[in-house]
């Protein structure tokens, strides 16, 4: 199934008429914000490895009889499964992405062995950003499963650059649009960000979170988001979820960076807007987007768990390749 292009969306409180963009007055950056930042960034990369190898674990053989399991691949990709549900977010799978040389190499291997990965019911797209929607990580994934290829559920206006990629197995969504997959509802929901492929195509397609309703216990992937008002709102509509995906990195300098992602003290706090049962830290240590190193954004959690008194263990750091599985009374 696929959806309308944002061509077709008629204009709403996150879309203009030509392009998306976030509800009420948050804040945004300039171009000329965007060459000072490109510039910063050039000058401070020596606080990362240019490279290290991670261990690859094959994702889990054994079947799921009860609750949730996560495995974190690295960045934004997430193997979610249930009983009934497997799920891929944001998957690269692959050490590099973006536009031949002006690609961004990964500082580490994903952590799973691919051919290891279960069938795959749903891939959830955050967004259009290089590092959270790798067509060729897409392709590899519908053509291990060519007769029955994964849904990929992704925001408004997405669907040209899949079906350009070669994939064309996709739906594109609106905030508060939901799909049925198997025994789960999924929700594409608001996030606090911004989307740009190339130049010229800046917030013509639509960002977003993903709320997956199971009969295990509901699920919550934020995607790439500023903090905002919008976490209670979620918890206010849905109720607390299970387990929550938040990202913890690519947060420095604030001035900048405020305005799409949050920093680590920030997600503990839509942890607790959301009245999580347990999060999970993704969107840290695979690409240097950022100044900070991955090591300040683990510190900089537990620092702020501790500061907002809030148990280690409801908010857990994977690595890479890592499973941890949830089951609930």
């Amino acid at each position: 199934m696929q959806g309308c292009t944002a061509k077709t969306v008629p204009a709403s409180d996150h879309f203009s008429g030509s392009r998306f963009h976030n509800r009420g007055n948050a804040p945004g950056y300039s171009f000329g914000d965007e060459i000072r930042i490109g510039w910063e960034l050039r000058t401070k990369r020596k606080n990362w490895p240019a490279r290290f190898e991670t261990k690859p674990y094959a994702a889990p053989a054994e079947p799921m009889l009860k609750g949730i399991r996560v495995l974190w691949v690295g960045h934004s990709t997430t193997l979610i499964q249930t009983p009934h549900l497997s799920v891929l977010t944001d998957p690269i799978l692959f050490d590099s992405i973006g536009p031949g040389v002006f690609g961004l190499n990964t500082v580490t291997n994903p952590g799973v062995i691919i051919d290891s990965l279960p069938r795959i019911d749903v891939i959830l797209i955050s967004h259009s950003h290089y590092d959270h929607m790798d067509v060729r990580s897409l392709r590899a994934l519908v053509e291990r499963q060519r007769t029955a290829p994964p849904m990929i559920l992704a925001g408004r206006g997405v669907g040209p650059l899949l079906k350009s990629g070669g994939v064309s197995s996709y739906s594109e969504l609106d905030w508060d649009d939901s799909v049925k997959v198997k025994d789960g509802q999924v929700h594409f929901l608001e996030a606090v960000h911004t989307s740009r492929r190339s130049i010229g195509d800046t917030d013509k397609t639509l960002w977003g979170s993903f709320l997956i309703e199971t009969p295990d216990g509901k699920i919550y992937f934020a995607g790439d988001t500023a903090y905002g008002a919008h976490f209670r709102a979620i918890y206010e509509r849905f109720g607390a979820p299970r387990v929550s995906l938040l990202p913890i990195g690519a947060y420095e300098p604030r001035w900048f960076m405020k305005a799409v992602h949050m920093n680590p003290e920030e997600a503990v706090q839509a942890h607790l807007d959301l009245q999580a049962k347990q999060s999970l830290a993704i969107h840290f240590g695979t690409f240097q987007l950022t100044e900070e190193t991955p090591q300040q954004a683990v510190a900089a959690l537990r620092q702020a768990l501790e500061t907002l008194r809030v148990p280690p263990r409801a908010f857990v750091v994977l690595r890479e390749g890592q499973t941890e599985t949830f089951v609930f009374a």
